[in-house]
């Protein structure tokens, strides 16, 4: 099988799910300081899935490590067909929450002047978002080759 860039259990794939986690971090960090984020419900979902994509790339980096330390990267349809799963299925509520917290803030920022950190932390998101997008695409991939 050729190997695909971001493919799960390579140094490109600890790549992005390092820099996923960063940015989901970050995001969460500037969303969670910034004053009366709790008042508005989109705040509160970009809150969860920057949580939710935190977790996930933290766990497969960690499995990334595992698997780059050992130098093996052979996965089985079943391993990646979850990996898929999870990474669509966060890259579509991570998209959801930033697009609906962006539509929000521009909302607030044209009525109240909002603080700046509503804005960074919607940047961060729309970043992990399409590090995330390239991650699942990647693992897609895979799976394909393996059929």
């Amino acid at each position: 099988m050729k190997e695909v860039v971001g493919q799960p259990g390579t140094r490109s794939s600890l790549a992005l799910r390092v820099s996923q986690c960063v940015c989901a971090a970050a995001s969460f960090a500037a969303m969670a300081v910034a004053h009366g984020s709790s008042h508005y419900t989109a705040f509160r979902a970009l809150l969860f899935s920057m949580e939710l994509q935190f977790f996930w790339s933290l766990f497969r980096a960690m499995a990334d490590t595992k698997d780059v330390m050992a130098q093996h990267a052979a996965y089985d349809v079943k391993d990646v067909c979850w990996i898929v799963l999870f990474d669509w299925l966060t890259a579509i509520v991570s998209v959801a929450s930033a697009t609906a917290s962006a539509g929000v803030a521009i909302y607030l920022e044209r009525d109240f002047h909002i603080c700046s950190l509503y804005k960074l932390s919607i940047i961060l998101a729309f970043m992990a978002c399409s590090v995330i997008t390239a991650s699942a695409a990647s693992s897609f991939w895979v799976l394909a080759s393996l059929f």
